[in-house]
């Protein structure tokens, strides 16, 4: 009994301040969820109501308890939000690790263009490349143009849902499943794309639109592109993007070899060069598949993909986008070549000033579309830690973040966009100074109307690139449905303003309607974004 006195005094002794108080007892019970919690605590540390009175100065242990309960309280709602605040405390000036994201992303950008450059710097060397040459009459660019339409407008849905479904497996680490997709897509493309160069060859023979020579020529090169674009798209899901550019240049160099060396004319050595850039790439994807599977020893397990029915529902906004969205880039230039004038002498013929101004234009994309692979990337890598350190009574401030980043970027997108389409102007206009030794410059800047399809055309192509910008964070947190309404809306507008700016004053304003289209993708897509942003929480919970 002594002992135990002695106990109690000796804490009393220790709990001679009413700061130490409150120390011992947060220590034992933390937050409080009581004043009576509070007071049994006090009770237990063998303070009474007259220690209370003689020692704290209060006139009971409960009226003691509430002054301790409410400090407590105030600790825990202090130290709360001081935790809350350096958790969100998230820097959009994060300088030195932005910078490295951007050089090595935007350096993935630019190397996914490449094979459109090397193309163009082919053309300038040899006069010729995969599906082009300068010497092509009008007749020949008109059958190679509409097959190389044709081939991305029919295969840009697979293409869709190709990066769509490998991108997925590879993120999981799962090459079996990844390749068993690629060949269920490519089981249902590679037939579709045959049996419509059959249909058209079949109708052509019916109803004459064409010579049936050109129609051939145009379905060979409708065939062969068509093969080539599933199979870099396999490489592209697959981040090899190396591959694409090493298998086109190889191509290119097969064109100059058949032309030179075997003097096959440009139809067979371009669809050598083709059919070699398309060989080496299917071989490589085969390999790649199969060595990877091996590996891991991924074909040891029992794996299917779903049904046909959750793969139609899973991945047909993909296919209809990606089908949208190549119709909406070629749609100028299907409704120009049909206006005239004078009129064509078929529904549809090629012209040269207005296909240069608009492969002019097309030029200033380039480093937008690089500069897009930056800004997904960081938004990705930004998105998973911000989260982690967000806490659930903070997450307005979690959107806010992601709001501001939201904005920076459209600025970076806009300042990026104008500087690539003066440097892509002067930096072919500098070209002219060759226009002596070479009749091709020469002709290239001889018509007026190529200068006015570049400035129309860039211009629209600069509001497609905030569109495409808003669509990759909507495809990020898998929501396509936002990504393909606003298309299928920006393809109506385009095609209609265009036809009758074709047809009302003059064909080369089709390109108006590339710009309207463009403008209303920009828009709708721009006011889903700052919905998608505003309550970005939720996307991101939802979204897998």
């Amino acid at each position: 009994m002594q002992t135990e006195e002695r106990d109690i005094i000796t804490q009393k002794a220790e709990l001679s301040t009413f700061e130490e108080l409150t120390q011992q007892v947060y220590d034992l019970i933390g937050n409080p969820l009581s004043v009576w919690a509070v007071a049994a605590t006090i009770e237990s540390l063998g303070i009474r109501d007259i220690d209370a009175k003689t020692d704290f100065g209060f006139e009971s242990v409960f009226d003691l308890a509430e002054d301790v309960f409410k400090k407590l309280k105030k600790h825990v709602r202090d130290k709360v939000e001081k935790e809350g605040e350096k958790e969100v405390k998230l820097e959009l000036g994060d300088v030195g690790e932005s910078f490295k994201l951007f050089f090595k992303h935007f350096g993935m950008g630019v190397l996914f263009t490449m094979p459109m450059i090397s193309q163009i710097v082919a053309i300038i060397i040899f006069e010729y490349a995969l599906w082009a040459w300068f010497r092509f009459n009008v007749a020949q660019a008109t059958m190679i143009a509409m097959g190389t339409i044709g081939a991305f407008i029919i295969t840009g849905g697979f293409i869709q849902v190709l990066g769509r479904l490998v991108s997925k497996y590879m993120g999981e680490s799962n090459y079996f499943l990844s390749w068993k997709s690629i060949k269920a897509v490519i089981y249902f493309a590679i037939p579709l794309v045959l049996g419509i160069a059959a249909l058209i060859f079949v109708i052509n023979v019916v109803l004459p639109f064409y010579p049936q020579r050109m129609i051939t020529i145009g379905l060979t090169y409708f065939i062969l592109i068509s093969s080539m674009m599933l199979s870099a798209a396999v490489l592209y899901a697959s981040s090899q993007k190396m591959v694409i550019l090493v298998s086109i240049l190889t191509g290119t160099l097969s064109v100059a070899f058949g032309m030179e060396v075997l003097d096959w004319g440009i139809y067979l050595s371009q669809w050598l060069g083709i059919g070699v850039t398309t060989g080496i790439q299917i071989i490589y994807i085969v390999i790649f598949y199969q060595y990877k599977i091996r590996s891991n020893r991924q074909q040891l397990f029992k794996q299917s993909l779903p049904n046909l029915e959750v793969s139609y529902y899973n991945t047909y906004r993909y296919f209809l986008y990606g089908f949208a969205y190549f119709t909406f880039l070629f749609m100028d230039r299907i409704l120009a070549w049909s206006a005239g004038p004078p009129p064509p002498p078929y529904i549809i013929w090629f012209n040269t000033p207005y296909e240069l101004g608009m492969d002019w234009a097309l030029l200033s994309f380039i480093f937008t579309i690089a500069l897009l692979e930056f800004i997904i990337h960081l938004f990705s890598h930004r998105i998973i830690p911000a989260q982690k350190k967000t806490n659930i009574d903070k997450l307005k401030k979690f959107n806010l973040y992601f709001s501001n980043f939201y904005s920076l970027q459209l600025v970076l997108l806009f300042f990026v966009g104008i500087l690539s389409i003066v440097l892509t102007y002067y930096g072919v206009v500098t070209l002219r100074v060759f226009e002596d030794d070479y009749p091709e410059i020469r002709d290239f800047f001889a018509n007026p109307l190529t200068f006015k399809v570049f400035w129309i055309g860039s211009v629209g192509y600069l509001f497609l690139v905030f569109g495409l910008l808003n669509s990759l964070f909507f495809f990020t947190m898998n929501r396509p449905e936002f990504v393909l309404y606003s298309m299928l809306t920006a393809l109506a507008v385009n095609a209609l303003t265009g036809y009758i700016c074709s047809r009302v004053i003059g064909f080369e304003y089709a390109v108006i309607g590339l710009v309207a289209g463009s403008i209303t993708f920009a828009a709708v897509t721009g006011l889903i974004g700052k919905r998608f942003f505003k309550h970005l929480d939720y996307f991101y919970y939802s979204a897998y």
